[in-house]
């Protein structure tokens, strides 16, 4: 379990630095629209509890992402 939870801060790590090159190779905003399409047509959850986020999630949830790339 701890080498998993350790493993998906890595993940969202990368996902974090590839979400940022890419705002900076393209539209950030186009980017984001994007997400937002894969989020609807998965019915993902928008507001996770933050330690299920911590213990599960191997990306960054989708508000985190948003927020990252319109910075």
């Amino acid at each position: 379990m701890i080498l998993s939870i350790g493993m998906n801060m890595l993940s969202r790590k990368h996902e974090y630095e590839a979400d940022n090159f890419a705002s900076e190779t393209s539209n950030a905003n186009d980017l984001v629209d994007a997400l937002k399409k894969l989020s609807k047509d998965s019915l993902s959850n928008l507001n996770p509890h933050p330690a299920y986020v911590f213990v599960y999630y191997s990306h960054p949830t989708l508000l985190q992402r948003m927020n990252n790339m319109l910075r």
